[in-house]
């Protein structure tokens, strides 16, 4: 004879299905963040406006361009050469557009700062200006910065208005040489 069994399960097997899915159903949740590797929450940022870059013992730190007029801009920034060993900026230069250099090539000692286009705190600024049709607030240009011993970095750099924060940043003094 056959013994009649309950297709119901019982007590046992019902606290064991539920635990089941109370430790499935986290862990596949949680599972879901790993799909944010790499996002851009996720990679190094400005907490602000300008843009960093590090190269061969240089870095660039907070470099933006200032425009109290279409056409022209005052590039502002700082260079700090961690190396012991001197190095220049030789060029600053973007597609279709000029740049002026206070001093060309500008000399970075080992272990010192030079600041582009403000007085800060660190030091007073060499005078730096781009000019062109691409030039101006709300564009981002690509500056490529040709350094004699650590050599060509290219940077997004924001284009914004001489207004609020930027309001004291001079005008550029003179024009862009190509």
């Amino acid at each position: 004879m056959q013994s009649a069994r309950s297709s119901r399960p019982g007590p046992g097997r019902s606290l064991a299905a539920a635990a089941l899915i109370a430790v499935i159903l986290p862990a596949l949740a949680l599972a879901g963040c790993e799909a944010s590797i790499g996002a851009e929450t996720q990679d190094p940022y400005t907490p602000g406006q300008g843009v960093h870059a590090d190269t061969d013992g240089l870095r660039l730190r907070g470099v933006v361009a200032v425009s109290a007029v279409d056409g022209s801009a005052t590039l502002v920034g700082t260079i700090l050469n961690q190396s012991s060993v001197d190095d220049a900026l030789e060029t600053v230069r973007f597609r279709g557009g000029r740049t002026a250099l206070g001093r060309s090539p500008l000399p970075l000692r080992g272990r010192g700062i030079r600041v582009l286009g403000v007085d800060t705190s660190q030091g007073k600024a060499t005078p730096a200006t781009l000019s062109g049709r691409a030039v101006r607030a709300g564009v981002v240009v690509p500056l490529t910065f040709d350094f004699r011993r650590a050599g060509t970095v290219t940077l997004n750099v924001l284009v914004v208005s001489r207004e609020g924060p930027f309001a004291t940043v001079p005008a550029p003094s003179k024009p862009a040489t190509p």
